[in-house]
C-alpha cells in the first residue's frame, strides 16, 4: 500500500513513517518543511504540503492508496485556530480528486465535547486551549461528513516510549481517566488500523 502521512516532520510522524516501512508500504511522507524529515529509505517520498495551502496538499497526495493524518499546534502562541479545519479540508479534497477512500486522523481527547473533567489544572489546560479543540471537533464532524472511510483517533497526552502493543480502546465520548499513550503505540495502532479497517467510520479515543 501507498500511503501518505501528513505531518512527518512532526514528533508522531516519525515513528509512523518507521512504522510503515517496515510494514512493507511505500510511504509518502507531507510536511510544510520536507527537510525537517529525519528519516530516509529507499520506499519513502518526501513531498512539500502546507495546513493553509489546500493546493499544495491536493497536489502532494497524487499516486496515493492511504492517508493518515497528524497535524497538530506545537506553538501556543500561534493564533490560527482553524489549523485542524484548514488542513483536513485540503486533505479531504485531494482525496476526493485523486478518488482515495481511506484517511486515518489523530484527532485529541480534548475534543470531545460530552465529558466533565476532573481537576482543576485539566479544566484551566482545557478552558486556554478551547478554541483549538472547538476547532478539531469541528475537523472531526467534517471528515465524517466526508464520504470517506475515516477512522478518529482522539489521542491522549504523548510520550516517546517503546511498541508495547497493549492499549485500550474506547468508542464515542467515552473517556480514561489515565490520559496517556506513547507516540509509537499510537503509529502501532493507526498502521494495524489502515490495514484491518477495524473502526471504519468511528470516533474513538486510545490510551495504554
Amino acid at each position: 500500500m501507498r500511503v501518505a502521512i501528513f505531518g512527518g516532520s512532526g514528533k508522531t510522524g516519525k515513528p509512523l513513517i518507521e512504522q510503515a516501512l517496515a510494514a512493507g508500504h511505500e510511504v509518502i511522507a507531507i510536511a510544510r518543511t520536507p527537510g525537517k524529515i529525519t528519516v530516509e529509505h529507499p520506499n519513502l517520498l518526501k513531498r512539500t504540503g502546507d495546513a493553509f495551502d489546500p493546493d499544495s496538499v491536493i497536489d502532494a497526495l497524487k499516486g496515493v492508496d492511504a492517508v493518515i493524518t497528524t497535524v497538530g499546534k506545537t506553538d501556543l502562541r500561534d493564533k490560527r485556530f482553524n489549523l485542524s479545519t484548514a488542513a483536513h479540508y485540503g486533505v479531504v479534497k485531494g482525496m476526493q480528486e485523486h478518488n482515495i477512500k481511506r484517511l486515518l486522523v489523530i484527532s485529541s481527547i480534548g475534543a470531545a465535547q460530552g465529558i466533565k473533567r476532573k481537576g482543576l489544572r485539566r479544566n484551566l489546560y482545557l478552558f486556554f486551549r478551547r478554541h483549538y479543540y472547538r476547532d478539531m471537533f469541528e475537523m472531526e464532524k467534517n471528515v465524517l461528513a466526508s464520504g470517506l472511510d475515516v477512522t478518529i483517533m482522539r489521542a491522549p497526552l504523548l510520550y516517546n516510549g517503546p511498541i508495547t502493543g497493549r492499549y485500550r480502546i474506547l468508542e464515542n465520548e467515552n473517556y480514561f481517566e489515565k490520559l496517556q499513550i506513547s507516540r509509537d503505540d499510537v503509529a502501532h495502532f493507526l498502521i494495524g488500523e489502515m490495514q484491518n479497517n477495524n473502526w471504519l467510520n468511528k470516533v474513538i479515543s486510545i490510551a495504554d
